[in-house]
């Protein structure tokens, strides 16, 4: 059997996977059975290599199950050995090694009172320490699995840190290479413009501190990420140059080899050793091994061993999108060359022909190799940045070296070598101010379902067999239909979203054809929601505009989120609605907002009533009045009505109807109990945060709501939801479910019934 090691490996990450996806551990013994009968009597595997193979399937999945089950106390005094450090814009991040694992500590003090640190200190720091909670949106960034991908448990706020020690001599020697970085930001800073520096310092040195905002927003629209993030096309183009300099001078194998090791463990230990980085110096230390063994080592048994190598270290890496996108691209690469190598079909393409060719496939098997992984992750793709990849990358093979090496001549302070190296970054500052006006463009396509995803990759490996065989219009077809499995997600569905906004209010309403209407949008203890909540909901459900954001009221828990998208031109929103009050400034300001980007604005009143696919809006409150002391008393009321057709008979027809009482509390509902305008509904989305004021037992008993859906953030300091609130709704024989403990809770329709899912936990 061919290429013993990659088995070996495939098996053991295969185990690990199981775990993860939480497979039965029937099913898994069922596939790994099938699979190895397949190997046996299909190929020429001998019982001695399937043997091995299931001793690392096991092994895969006994070590993950034991990582998956082990836990690590949360302590608010923590001690331990610093090993990585991180700057953010109002804080910094120290990464500690601590008896019982690994933990992540926040300085939340000021940056010029903070003193200077170093790996490999003992430090000590205490402050309020938390697990870190698993998303509450859907789309919304998981900093559990992310941390938890690094082997963090937990994070501790810590107002100041104290360093009890130097540490051990060994890394008191290395802190050259820290004080080295250092220096050559400070040499980035000083020769280019804001942007460039911060291009530079993420790409060559690994510092992201100033690469955020619309910066990163641009490179990750333009698929351009990977080129930023130190990994093996760094050290290919630094230590494997190196070594390839090193050899044609004449210099000894052996030195070589241990020269460019030298270099490559140095350069990683500067950048903070990431997943990427120890991909590739797996990878390229395996090169270098079999180049001074004097054997052979391809592409993919180096990439396979690497990464089980690293599975097994840490299984929670594969909840890792870098992880897995960093290995996938790298398996896109071998990929690429294996449709080339089909493509030439023996015939010897040369020239400009055969540059082309070749870039065009390696470009071909990375985007068909990472498309799932992209999509699952980001839910988009980007359209124009794959076309600039063809200039991108040769042009950052030049750079990344370049901008390295100009670096350390700008360290050494001679005259003349550091103003060569300031007019090299100079120009580089020039070349990326030129990129960055390029325009970019991203395809929101959502996020696919695992079946969606398992017959995406039966498609791509039937279009390789097919290839093999010589199909070439069969697999053509085979390929075409794969992509359109993943890139066509979702079919449109009626479906409610109360979103978790923290302490706040929103709402998203899609419906099967194809609208998007949000309701509020605001939080007061979540910074930059459109950004980081309301926006990667929309990516996940695929949508790509809002065509109706209503408005409930003016105040800052309820507007936030529109103010933001408004403020920097981040949705395409075709209307804006709101209740015709006047003294509201908020409101008044967001229709000012509006108004720049050309968005029309409706004003609504009792009585007015729209339409929204299988949706029926009537508005019930207010009735035209000023703002008095109190907005919620003019607060926006809603009754949502759709059909429900039930399975008995066809003419059985009964409506869903759903309150969506914004902040309205008992004066405002007094005022629509006297008009009559209140009668059951199936779900209230309760007023005010379920405060104390709201919900009263008359409304209660007007309307006799079945659910009650809370929106609120945890341990907020308003004490929503009240307690007599959540009585007064049990006391009706009303269930009730809040954000906080549920996250976004979600309506959907099916078969005459509808269906409330909380995206924490399945209830």
């Amino acid at each position: 059997m061919k290429r013993p090691l990659m088995g070996m490996g495939i098996a053991l990450v295969a185990g690990a996977a199981a775990v993860w996806a939480e497979m039965p551990l029937l099913c898994v013994c069922f596939g790994a059975l099938a699979a190895l009968l397949y190997l046996k009597f299909r190929t020429d595997s001998s019982w001695k290599y399937i043997l091995g193979l299931s001793v690392f399937l096991i092994v895969g999945f006994c070590r993950t199950m034991a990582a998956e089950q082990r836990t690590v106390p949360l302590e608010e005094d923590v001690c331990g050995r610093l090993y990585k450090i991180q700057d953010k814009e109002k804080s910094r991040y120290l990464f500690l090694k601590t008896e019982n694992g690994k933990v992540l500590v926040i300085e939340t003090g000021e940056e010029e009172i903070r003193q200077p640190l170093y790996k490999g200190q003992i430090l000590t720091a205490r402050g309020k320490a938390e697990y870190f909670e698993p998303p509450g949106n859907p789309g919304q960034f998981d900093e559990k699995n992310y941390y938890r991908s690094q082997g963090i448990a937990y994070r501790v706020w810590a107002d100041g840190v104290e360093v009890l020690s130097e540490g051990q001599m060994f890394f008191r020697k290395l802190r050259i290479l820290e004080k080295l970085r250092t220096a050559i930001s400070g040499v980035y800073t000083e020769t280019m413009g804001p942007s460039g520096a911060a291009v530079l310092r993420a790409a060559v040195l690994g510092d992201r501190s100033e690469f955020r905002g619309d910066l990163r927003r641009y490179y990750q629209e333009n698929g351009w990420l990977h080129l930023v993030t130190v990994s093996g096309l760094h050290l290919s183009f630094i230590a494997m140059g190196f070594y390839r300099r090193l050899r044609r001078r004449g210099v000894s194998m052996v030195l070589s080899v241990l020269l460019a090791s030298a270099l490559m463990a140095a350069y990683g230990y500067m950048t903070d050793l990431g997943d990427s980085m120890l991909r590739a110096m797996g990878m390229m230390g395996l090169t270098l091994g079999a180049e001074l063994s004097g054997r052979k080592t391809d592409l993919m048994t180096s990439l396979v061993f690497t990464g089980a190598v690293m599975v097994f270290l840490r299984p929670e890496r594969l909840l890792s999108s870098g992880f897995l996108l960093s290995f996938g691209a790298v398996g896109g690469m071998a990929f690429g060359k294996w449709l080339w190598t089909s493509l030439q079909n023996g015939e010897n393409i040369q020239g400009i022909q055969m540059k082309a060719g070749y870039a065009l496939c390696i470009q071909s098997g990375i985007f068909l190799t990472t498309l799932p992984l992209v999509l699952w992750n980001m839910f988009e793709i980007p359209v124009i940045g794959m076309g600039y990849n063809f200039f991108m990358i040769p042009l950052v093979s030049v750079l990344i070296p370049a901008a390295f090496t100009a670096g350390l001549a700008g360290v050494c302070g001679l005259p003349l070598i550091s103003g060569a190296a300031a007019l090299i970054l100079k120009a580089a500052d020039g070349i990326l101010a030129g990129v960055h006006r390029l325009p970019s463009m991203t395809w929101v396509c959502g996020k696919p379902e695992g079946w969606q995803v398992l017959l995406y990759i039966f498609c791509i490996l039937g279009w390789a067999f097919l290839r093999k065989r010589k199909k070439k219009i069969s697999g053509r077809l085979l390929l075409a239909s794969g992509c359109l499995i993943l890139l066509i997600l979702r079919l449109p569905a009626d479906r409610i979203i109360c979103m978790d906004v923290g302490q706040g209010d929103g709402i998203c309403i899609m419906t099967e054809e194809g609208q998007t209407l949000f309701i509020d949008g605001g939080s007061s203890d979540v910074k930059a929601l459109f950004q980081y909540r309301l926006e990667p909901l929309m990516k996940y459900y695929g949508l790509r505009k809002i065509d109706l954001w209503l408005l409930t009221h003016g105040d800052e828990d309820h507007i936030s989120g529109i103010r933001e998208a408004l403020e920097e031109g981040r949705a395409e929103i075709e209307k804006i609605a709101f209740p015709d009050i006047d003294g509201d400034d908020a409101l008044e300001n967001i229709e000012i907002l509006a108004k720049k980007r050309e968005i029309p604005v409706v004003r609504l009143l009792r009585g007015d009533e729209f339409e929204a696919g299988n949706f029926h809006f009537d508005c019930l409150h207010p009735v035209g009045t000023a703002v008095g002391g109190d907005k919620n008393n003019t607060s926006l009321v809603l009754a949502l009505r759709r059909e429900l057709r039930e399975r008995l008979t066809e003419a059985e027809v009964s409506d869903f109807t759903m309150l969506l009482m914004g902040d309205a509390e008992g004066e405002s509902e007094a005022e629509m109990l006297k008009r009559g305008d209140l009668s059951g509904c199936h779900i209230l989305k309760a007023g005010h945060h379920g405060s104390a004021g709201a919900s009263t037992e008359a409304f209660l008993e007007a309307v006799c709501p079945e659910w009650a859906l809370i929106s609120c953030g945890e341990k907020n300091r308003y004490g929503h939801p009240a307690e007599e609130t959540l009585k007064r709704l049990e006391g009706a024989g009303c269930q009730w479910l809040t954000t906080a403990r549920y996250g976004a809770l979600t309506v959907e329709f099916e078969n005459g019934r509808y269906f409330i899912y909380g995206y924490k936990n399945n209830d």
